[in-house]
């Protein structure tokens, strides 16, 4: 099949790798624009844009993807994956097929833009990926494959996120075969079973610590690497990102010390913080306008006691 690919991070350049390494012909490549970063303000571009350089495809990056319709018209079809800008009618029935969607999560869960953040906070130990029919709605459309995978409880949203684009290029690539051979069959959501996840918002980075300490680890991983999530210290101004952790047997040997939640405990090069049922060791930090740094690491330039906010 020709086919155009619109997106944008990491997580789309790997499906768009997938489709080129297939019997598939990319012909079009559709990426958001170079975004300028740094005190230089120098202009980086998305990492498919990269991919599509580097690859000598054809490439153009709108600020509004509708200005290329008539281009994508041109193709067997459009597939999407995490483009970041909502496609209108124009665009969504351009391709003779249509747009496909790779979203990460098993539609009709986690509809919206932060599926993979929002099944880690809630602990799920399942989730995949899903190619989808797109249509007006936000991702309501008829799902045309289903690729599940475990979900281990130390997994931190950019290794999950670096597999389900391993697992989003597989799907892709078979769904746009069963699309050339007629072979395809859609499958309506069941909208009693949807749930949508929200963009992140600053409450979502904040550790609670009078929550139960898995609820903690999971947002933890939830957030990491990128953005982090955020801890406060009377000590330290600005927020403390709390990078990894790992859960707490509370019957050790730090067992007998404060129970508010909060309350920091160091030892043998070990940061362990209590919650609101159970502890976590933090393995991993970075202050305000410094690096990441293991928990070992920090300690011998820092001091950190006392309690955490919040």
């Amino acid at each position: 099949m020709d086919v155009a690919f619109a997106g944008t991070p990491e997580f789309a350049a790997t499906i768009l790798g997938g489709i080129m390494e297939s019997n598939h012909e990319v012909g079009l490549v559709i990426s958001r624009p170079d975004v300028r970063q740094g005190r230089g303000r120098r202009a980086k571009p998305p990492a498919v844009a990269s991919l599509a350089r580097d690859a000598g495809l054809a490439l153009v990056q709108p600020e509004n993807i509708s200005s290329v319709a008539r281009d994508i018209a041109r193709y067997d079809a459009l597939v999407v994956a995490a483009y970041g800008q909502i496609l209108r009618p124009d665009t969504l029935y351009a391709a003779t097929t249509g747009a496909w969607n790779v979203h990460a999560s098993l539609l009709p869960a986690y509809r919206g833009a932060a599926p993979i953040e929002r099944a880690l906070m809630n602990g799920d130990r399942k989730t995949g990926v899903s190619i989808m029919r797109m249509n007006e709605g936000l991702d309501t459309g008829p799902v045309a494959l289903r690729k599940s995978m475990p979900v281990p409880p130390e997994m931190n949203a950019g290794e999950l996120t670096a597999e389900l684009a391993r697992l989003g290029a597989e799907a892709i690539v078979e769904v746009l075969v069963a699309i050339e051979r007629g072979e395809v069959v859609l499958e309506e959501q069941e909208e009693s079973c949807a749930t949508y996840a929200a963009k992140l918002s600053g409450e979502d980075l904040a550790i609670r610590w009078d929550r139960p300490a898995s609820e903690v680890h999971d947002r933890i991983r939830a957030l990491a690497p990128r953005p982090g999530a955020r801890a406060y210290h009377p000590e330290f101004e600005g927020p403390i990102k709390i990078l990894g952790s790992r859960l707490v047997d509370i019957r050790g040997p730090f067992a007998a010390r404060e129970e508010r939640p909060g309350s920091i405990t160091v030892a043998d090069g070990q940061i362990l913080v209590r919650c609101g049922v159970g502890e976590i060791e933090v393995e991993r930090l970075q202050l305000p306008g410094g690096k990441p740094l293991a928990a070992a690491d920090f300690l011998r330039g820092n001091a950190l006691a006392g309690h955490f906010l919040g």
